[in-house]
């Protein structure tokens, strides 16, 4: 009954952090244009702000367990309203883009203390849990693009958008702060930090921990960088940014649906066969959404694709931790540094090649990490030093 309580003021959490990283991608031509930037340059603070996400991400864990997971939570959710506030004043690109970078640092925080908090508070149902805590960010993401589109359709200015997030995230501090969630206490683990450090090296050698992290590596390094640029493909194929975000919207809210859909079928299948699966069939839709040219054709695969790619990183990351739940902060800050560190690579390449050459690039990116997001799904799934897990 407790983790009851507890999960719906994650799940918001989390709808904020959705709400908030899918603001920026639909606003890129806008942004181009306001700040008299290049598409390079906006490639290079999504990079930057991943950074901020990796690092934050490699360290929440242990932080956790030295300083109790409430406290650190807190941080992560200050610096949440300061970036957005950050965002909303920013005179130049140069604030514009300090505040992203905080953002990303408060986003690996939050992310990591909560999925932790979750699955500490859901020990029998792990999996499905944290697959629809994801899907409360997919939500936030959906609702980003259409808050873009009712706002330039209404001649709003768009920076309001930042304003609403960051007041929305006040009030949902304060209801937390003044109650006693399972899972987000302040509990400080009892191993030293020299301890912790030797638990996570012990945890770096396990081999299913490496592999999941990888998946992760690619299939957000993918995914967010296919979000990210979505409008602006599609404004490249004379589509307008309006128009575009409803796409994008449209596809944010397929992926949420595939992610609850999947949850449901882990006391049905195993996991590993659906994330196998999954990739594949990201593939094979993939390739159809870039190579058939009506609008009409490219909406329904970027609708298949987001039914097929969803849940892949936050099944794999429910993988890892069954190898150490009791550990779960250090186990989540290590896959998710892998996956961030993919989005690091993959914005800054999509930047600049989206610049220098096409943004078509960027479905040629997400196309060769699709790849091999088959390959590691597969190993995982059939190898038989995995088949324990």
């Amino acid at each position: 009954m407790a983790g009851k309580k507890t999960f719906p003021f994650f799940y918001i959490q989390f709808f904020l952090l959705g709400l908030g990283a899918s603001i920026f991608g639909p606003l890129i031509p806008i942004l181009s244009e306001s700040f008299n930037v290049s598409l390079e340059t906006i490639g290079t603070t999504l990079s930057l702000s991943a950074f901020g996400l990796l690092l934050s991400s490699l360290f929440t864990g242990i932080l956790s367990e030295r300083a109790g997971k409430k406290n650190i939570y807190i941080l992560g959710n200050l610096l949440f309203t300061i970036c957005f506030l950050g965002l909303y004043f920013s005179t130049n690109y140069t604030y514009f883009t300090l505040s992203y970078i905080v953002f990303g640092i408060c986003w690996g925080i939050i992310a990591v203390s909560s999925t932790s908090a979750v699955s500490d508070a859901f020990p029998l149902s792990r999996s499905r849990m944290i697959m629809r805590l994801n899907t409360g960010f997919l939500l936030g993401s959906f609702t980003a693009p259409l808050l873009v589109s009712g706002i330039l359709y209404l001649n709003i200015d768009w920076r309001y958008l930042f304003l609403s997030v960051a007041l929305i995230n006040v009030l949902l501090l304060i209801l937390i702060l003044s109650l006693k969630l399972e899972g987000l206490n302040n509990k400080k683990h009892e191993e030293n930090l020299r301890s912790l450090l030797a638990t996570n090296r012990r945890l770096l050698s396990n081999l299913i921990i490496i592999f999941c992290g990888f998946i992760n590596f690619l299939h957000l390094g993918a995914g967010i960088t296919f979000g990210s640029w979505l409008t602006t493909y599609f404004n490249n194929q004379n589509v307008p940014v309006t128009i575009g975000s409803l796409i994008l919207s449209l596809y944010l809210l397929t992926f949420a649906i595939g992610m609850f859909v999947k949850s449901s079928l882990f006391a049905k299948l195993n996991e590993k066969k659906i994330i196998q699966f999954s990739s594949i069939l990201a593939f094979v839709t993939l390739i159809a959404f870039l190579f058939l040219d009506p609008l009409i054709f490219k909406i329904i695969f970027v609708i298949l694709f987001g039914l097929s790619f969803s849940g892949i990183a936050a099944t794999a990351l429910s993988i890892g931790i069954h190898q150490n739940p009791r550990n779960s902060g250090s186990v989540i800050s290590i896959i998710n540094s892998f996956g961030f560190t993919g989005v690091v690579i993959f914005q800054y390449t999509a930047g600049y090649m989206s610049e220098n050459f096409s943004v078509d690039f960027v479905i040629y990116l997400d196309l060769a990490a699709l790849f091999l997001l088959m390959i590691l799904t597969s190993i995982l799934s059939s190898h038989h030093r995995f088949s324990k897990s």
